[in-house]
């Protein structure tokens, strides 16, 4: 069992580590340029959050494999 500890970058709470439900989203700035110009950084959120945010017409495949 990993010591790691999770916050949602939406509400704020604590991710608890023993469920599935610790999803990382990678932000990549500057998509369009040279690699060396691209900033990444990573998120943690709950994915009920992630599904909240995310506009009604947007799929979000990777949920359906929990459902």
């Amino acid at each position: 069992m990993s010591n790691q500890t999770y916050q949602c970058c939406f509400c704020n709470e604590n991710i608890e580590s023993n469920k599935i439900d610790i999803t990382a989203l990678i932000v990549i700035s500057n998509w369009d340029k040279n690699q060396d110009e691209q900033q990444e950084q990573q998120l943690f959120c709950h994915m009920e959050c992630l599904r909240s945010k995310l506009g009604d017409n947007v799929p979000l495949y990777i949920a359906d494999i929990f459902d």
